[in-house]
């Protein structure tokens, strides 16, 4: 006789169904085993990457691909500074002063050579308070200047520096030597002369000498659209030229005989 199909009572579980499993019970997974995605959402395809953000370089693996929100991005680099495109012109000023020796000649009174020997030159470690540039995009300028400047005639003690912050273009370039003069005006007009045939001076005009005397003038000149202030002096022991970077020559009448003052001194 046949038994009749098996009914399950209220509150029992149906085949089908193991024992005791509760709603929302999921199997164990096997390993390797990935769960689908839920409804409604959409996988990334195979080799997906996280958008970057620009300037941010892509993390190592096992890193979030973009910094979190409101995390600093790095600061974009600073441009190169175009200081040195502007700066060259006083290398040609240190031509110049190599050139124009025109009043050191071999027959010197004995008056003009114990003038001069009263005269010293200095490189000051500061120039009107700003600090030597020495760093690699100066030196080669620096090594220009002071080998040009051994040439004078008569030279000693030469030295050619730069002084200043190139980021806030503050920038001075100083040049002088010691040198026995029998005219300095005329050596100083000369100089000018040889500056202006490489480069458009104007506003030219004497300048303050203070208590060093001798011949002393300032001008203006442009290079790449960029004023630059000129002031050289000249006297019986020494010469030497003095630019200022983004000035004009009305903005530094005042400065100069105060920075000569640095570079000069005299004996009584």
């Amino acid at each position: 006789m046949s038994q009749p199909p098996f009914e399950p009572q209220p509150g029992q579980p149906s085949y089908g169904q193991p024992y005791g499993q509760q709603p929302g019970y999921q199997p164990p997974q096997q390993p390797g085993y990935q769960a689908p995605p839920p409804p409604g959402y959409d996988a990334p395809p195979p080799g997906y990457q996280a958008p970057q953000q620009p300037g941010y370089p892509a993390p190592p693996p096992g890193f979030p691909a973009a910094p979190p929100p409101g995390y600093p991005m790095a600061p974009p680099p600073k441009k190169k500074n175009t200081v040195l495109k502007i700066v060259l012109i006083a290398v040609a000023a240190v031509v110049v002063l190599c050139i124009a020796g025109v009043a050191a000649v071999f027959f010197i009174g004995k008056d003009a050579v114990d003038d001069a020997a009263k005269v010293t030159i200095t490189e000051p470690a500061t120039l009107g308070g700003r600090p030597k540039l020495e760093d690699g995009e100066f030196a080669a300028l620096i090594t220009e200047m002071e080998s040009s400047l051994a040439k004078y005639p008569g030279a000693s003690d030469s030295f050619g520096a730069f002084y200043g912050n190139a980021e806030e273009q503050d920038i001075v370039a100083a040049i002088a030597t010691k040198a026995t003069l029998i005219d300095p005006a005329k050596e100083l007009d000369a100089s000018f002369k040889a500056f202006a045939e490489g480069s458009q001076l104007k506003d030219k005009a004497p300048a303050d000498t203070g208590a060093l005397g001798g011949s002393a003038e300032c001008a203006t000149t442009t290079s790449s659209g960029t004023d630059i202030a000129v002031c050289g002096w000249a006297d019986e022991g020494s010469v030497g030229m003095i630019l200022w970077f983004f000035k004009t020559a009305a903005d530094v009448q005042a400065e100069f005989p105060k920075l000569r003052a640095e570079i000069e001194t005299k004996s009584k």
